[in-house]
């Protein structure tokens, strides 16, 4: 028993390397990515009940990783190791190193089908899982149903490993009622020549190889006793009887499983909140941890959200609010819960820049598609829309996304047909989150204020102007700038009577009262751009502004610069009022200030 490595085409065909990088690069670490497609894949393949996956992490050396080596040939595919351009530093090269540790990672799912169906059908969840490449079609589930597609997804193992190898154990009830286990390697390499033959780069490890009713060769997985055996070599859990599943082994993994937690918590909190998921991490020594995605501060607006979205929290006036989407030529269109970012203690919002204004995509399996952006004004929200509970919707969303499903898109090739009616669904649902979203910022109070923010941006660039002169080198850095802003009102938008909306905001500026300067000139030029669709500036909005506790002066040519000067143990106080605006525009209110004596 050893590889088999499926020589090229004449007609042609994907090479194994497209198996592997399909997913390589959606914008998010590998690990987000083996989070979000590993568990949607054991989800797909759901028998109805609560589904379970375990990550568990191995470290091999000595007789453990030679015993392994030998399980798993992988002096086979070291034999082609020049061929196969993998890149280094990976396992291959110290296979004869018996205290070089070998990392395996076991990605194992419970209460799923299996690998299901004969081997080389097409339609079944074996063939599509690890033989095929990017079928949409959907996975067989419990009783025969339909659930999601393994599409794409598969690569996302295979592109963990070092090695692009990755092994298959899996049990499933057969349509005779009997139980059966399977083992089957996968190796997904470069298109090569070796030894003048040229090969697709696909390789598999089972049973001998064979020719079927066509005469093509064929590979079959291993079975029953001879696929528990090996399966015991290559560290998986044997599957005790009604212990349906798969569990996918990657060889040489490097992803990080801290970070693999950390993704499982920011994408799949909405099923782990439904109580629909149970997912576990164990070290090398057995250590178990788990997600908890409410214990991560930046989480919690968004599962404030998604429980009043669900309809199990009600929204509190002014920080919250239920946006229910009306229907669409009869159909659902869904909702969602929006909540004001709150603040932390040092006055900093909770939420990182860029999820502010965004809002989580939730479809079945309740897996976060994506944190949509979709403003820039302020105050900061957060939101969640979810989809309704209609078939109809599911399917066209589902289709929209591409094969890394992280967004909707309303231009996808898969939602082409002749009414175009499920390419205006989903641009009428993009819409109405983002009008939804907006529509709040308006409506909803700031959230609560720290006595005092310092912008430590500012504070920086400006603490290198009023350091004592001879003090040497001047690296802004260093120490922290005399200078404090304070906002008292942070920037937030109101409506007028006349269904638009007014920013308003107050901040003060003074010089801390350990400077040794007694006072400074500054100039200050306040701009409030409307953004546009490129996240560009455009024209300012008028400002109405009235000053407190120092005299400024207009600057002649330019109505919204003021130059005063600040003396020490004195406060500025600003207070902004913009002229109204339409409420679907996005604004900024944006503060420059220069020390006079640099202009």
């Amino acid at each position: 028993m050893g590889w088999f490595f499926h020589v090229s085409d004449p007609m042609g065909g994907a090479a194994g390397e497209a198996y592997a990088n399909t997913l390589a690069s959606p914008g998010m670490p590998p690990a987000h990515v083996l989070a979000r497609e590993a568990i949607q894949n054991s989800c797909d393949a759901g028998n109805g009940n609560k589904v379970a996956v375990r990550f568990r992490s191995d470290a091999l050396s000595g007789a453990r990783k030679a015993t392994f080596v030998e399980a798993a040939g992988l002096m086979d595919l070291a034999a082609r190791i020049e061929e196969l351009k993998l890149t280094s530093p990976n396992c291959l090269h110290t296979l004869d190193k018996p205290r070089a540790a070998l990392p395996l990672l076991y990605v194992e799912d419970y209460n799923a089908v299996g690998l299901t169906g004969e081997p080389h059908d097409s339609q079944s969840n074996f063939y599509r899982l690890l033989l095929s490449l990017g079928d949409r079609s959907e996975v067989e589930t419990a009783k025969g149903s339909r659930g999601g597609s393994y599409g794409f997804g598969k690569s996302v193992y295979s592109s963990s490993s070092k090695i692009r190898t990755i092994f298959a154990y899996t049990r499933f009830k057969a349509e005779n009622g009997k139980e059966i286990t399977r083992v089957f390697g996968c190796g997904y390499f470069v298109s090569h020549r070796f030894k003048k033959n040229p090969y697709s780069g696909r390789a598999w490890l089972g049973g001998k190889p064979r020719e079927d009713d066509l005469g093509r060769v064929v590979i079959d997985p291993l079975e029953n006793a001879t696929a528990d055996a090996l399966a015991t070599k290559l560290g998986f859990k044997l599957r005790k009887a009604g212990e349906t599943g798969t569990s996918i082994l990657i060889v040489d993994a490097h992803v990080d499983t801290t970070t693999v937690i950390r993704g499982v918590e920011e994408w799949w909190w909405p099923r782990l909140e439904d109580g629909k998921l149970d997912v576990e991490f164990l070290d090398a020594d057995g250590t178990p941890h788990y997600p908890k995605p409410k214990k991560n501060e930046a989480l919690r607006p968004f599962i404030e959200a998604f429980e009043i979205a669900k309809g199990r929290a009600a929204a509190k006036s002014g920080t919250q609010k239920y946006a229910a989407f009306n229907r669409e030529d009869g159909v659902l269109m869904g909702g969602c819960g929006f909540v004001v970012a709150p603040v932390a203690k040092d006055g900093t919002l909770v939420v990182p820049g860029n999820r502010l204004n965004a809002v989580a995509l939730i479809r079945e399996p309740h897996m976060v598609v994506a944190y949509h952006v979709v403003s820039q004004a302020l105050p900061a929200v957060v939101g969640v829309y979810l989809a309704p509970d209609e078939k109809s919707v599911e399917e066209v969303l589902r289709k929209s996304e591409p094969p890394a499903h992280d967004r909707w898109d309303p231009d996808s090739e898969n939602l082409r047909d002749e009414s175009g009616k499920r390419q205006k669904m989903v641009r009428s649902i993009l819409s109405r989150i983002q009008q939804g979203l907006r529509r709040f910022q308006g409506e909803a109070s700031p959230p609560a204020q720290a006595k005092e923010r310092r912008l430590n941006q500012l504070e920086r660039s400006l603490g290198g102007w009023f350091r004592p002169r001879g003090a040497g080198s001047q690296n802004p850095d260093a120490s922290p700038s005399p200078l404090h802003l304070e906002f008292l009102k942070p920037a937030y938008a109101e409506a007028t009577d006349d269904g638009k909306l007014r920013l308003r905001s107050t901040f003060a500026i003074r010089l801390d009262s350990s400077s040794e300067l007694d006072s400074v000139d500054l100039r200050l030029k306040l701009n409030c751009p409307v953004m546009e669709d490129d996240n560009e500036e455009g024209e300012d909005l008028d400002l109405n502004v009235s000053i407190e506790g120092v005299k400024a002066q207009v600057d002649e040519s330019d109505p919204l610069v003021y130059r005063f000067t600040l003396p020490k143990n004195v406060k500025a106080k600003f207070k902004v009022e913009s002229a109204p605006y339409d409420a679907a525009w996005t604004v900024r209110l944006r503060p420059d200030f220069e020390r006079e004596s640099e202009l």
